[in-house]
C-alpha cells in the first residue's frame, strides 16, 4: 500500500472521528469497540475528565493530576480530543478541567505529528470542538496552556472551588515534582511514539523548527474564527480565577 493511500486512509478515519465527536451516543457506540479507547473514555466510574484539543498541554495536565492523586487509569477521561468527553462527563456530573490552547501553536503542533491533516481540517476542527462546547461553560474548568505548564496546581483548586471537590493540589514550585513528571512523560512517548521528534509532549527545538515551517495563513478567515473562539475561552480562564472557596 502507497504512502499516500495510508494518509488518505487515516485522514478519512479521522474524518469520521471529528464528526462523531459531536453525539456521545454515535462516538462511544462505535469507539468502546477499541480497547485503547475505552481506557481512556468517561465512563460513571471516572472521577475526573481532562480533555482538549490536541496538543493543548493534555499529557501534562494528566500526569501531573496523576502525579498527586492516587486515582487508577480508568477513573480519568482523557486523550481523546472530543466533545462527547465532555458532554457525557457533564451528564454524569464529572468535575471536567477544559483545556485551550492558542491555535497558532495547537494547530501548527498536530499537523506536524499527524501529516495527513491538512490545516484546514485542523482549524475547522479547533473551531468545532470549541463552539459546540461553549453553551456549557458552566459545566467545566477552562485551563489555557500556559497555566497548565506553569501554574496546575491554581488549576486543580480552581476546578476544587467550582465543583466542591477536594483534589490534590500539584506543587508547580518543587522542581522534583515536575521532573518526575516530565520523565513519566518521556517513557510515554518512547513506548507510544518510539521518541519521535513530532510526537514529543515537551518543548524541543527541532519540533519547533517543523511547526514554524507549517504553511497557517493567518490572515484566513478559519484561522480568525479559531483566534476568536480561543479568545472567549480565555476570558472564561480568567473569571475562574475569581471563584472563591
Amino acid at each position: 500500500m502507497t504512502k499516500s493511500i495510508v494518509r488518505w486512509l487515516r485522514n478519512r478515519r479521522f474524518r469520521l472521528r471529528q464528526f462523531t465527536a459531536r453525539y456521545p451516543w454515535m462516538f462511544f457506540s462505535l469507539y468502546q469497540l477499541s480497547p485503547h479507547n475505552r481506557k481512556l473514555m468517561v465512563t460513571k466510574k471516572t472521577k475526573i475528565t481532562i480533555e482538549g484539543y490536541p496538543r493543548s498541554a493534555n499529557t501534562y495536565a494528566v500526569y501531573a493530576f496523576k502525579h498527586v492523586n492516587e486515582l487508577q487509569w480508568h477513573e480519568v477521561g482523557h486523550h481523546l480530543h472530543v466533545q462527547a468527553q465532555v458532554l457525557r462527563s457533564i451528564k454524569y456530573k464529572i468535575p471536567v478541567i477544559l483545556l485551550i490552547r492558542h491555535p497558532l501553536g495547537a494547530v501548527r503542533s498536530l499537523v506536524v505529528r499527524h501529516d495527513f491533516i491538512p490545516v484546514s481540517e485542523a482549524l475547522e476542527d479547533y473551531i468545532r470542538f470549541y463552539k459546540d462546547l461553549y453553551h456549557l461553560r458552566e459545566g467545566f474548568v477552562v485551563a489555557n496552556f500556559e497555566d497548565v505548564i506553569d501554574r496546575f496546581g491554581e488549576v486543580t483548586q480552581r476546578l476544587n472551588n467550582h465543583f466542591s471537590s477536594s483534589f490534590n493540589i500539584f506543587p508547580d514550585q518543587d522542581d522534583q515534582a515536575k521532573a518526575a513528571v516530565f520523565s513519566e512523560i518521556d517513557r510515554r512517548n518512547i513506548h507510544l511514539d518510539e521518541g519521535k521528534v513530532t510526537h514529543l509532549y515537551r518543548p524541543d527545538k527541532d519540533k519547533e523548527n517543523l511547526k514554524n515551517a507549517v504553511d497557517l495563513q493567518e490572515n484566513s478567515d478559519l484561522y480568525q474564527q479559531a483566534v476568536n473562539i480561543y479568545e472567549k475561552y480565555s476570558v472564561i480562564a480568567k473569571e475562574n480565577y475569581k471563584i472563591k472557596p
